[in-house]
């Protein structure tokens, strides 16, 4: 039986291995932190709708979690009890049940190739980082 995969979070496949080398020798607290820059937190959303998110708007913090941008916001999810197998050279694949990306939704972690199983993490609330 074939399972969906939805092209708003292919971008976790696009984001996966390709990584600016500046960003990578930054601690993962230390992307965050640049990720959200200039940008104040607001209250945690349980769903973001993934329809708004484009390919190139998808940010992975290794062992933390996962950015989305809509638009000037960022919506960071850490995922649920820290994700340390979650690696630059990890891909994630999102599978929405429904209309929405929601905390509790599970994140499949591959190494390609050889398309290998690492894992999954659960994504927490999403915390919306907008510009002052």
């Amino acid at each position: 039986m074939r399972k969906p995969i939805h092209a708003a979070l292919i971008a976790g496949l696009i984001a996966g291995p390709i990584a600016p080398l500046a960003a990578a020798r930054l601690s993962p607290e230390a992307r965050l932190a640049k990720l959200t820059e200039g940008r104040v937190a607001g209250k945690p959303v349980d769903c973001i709708n993934p329809g708004m998110i484009g390919s190139s708007d998808s940010e992975k913090i290794p062992h933390i979690g996962m950015a989305y941008r809509q638009g000037t916001t960022w919506y960071v999810s850490r995922f649920q009890g820290g994700c340390p197998q979650l690696e630059d050279d990890i891909v994630v694949v999102t599978r929405i049940h429904g209309s929405s990306l929601c905390r509790g939704d599970i994140a499949e972690l591959r190494m390609l190739p050889p398309d290998m199983p690492m894992g999954t993490c659960v994504f927490d609330s999403f915390v919306p980082y907008r510009k002052e």
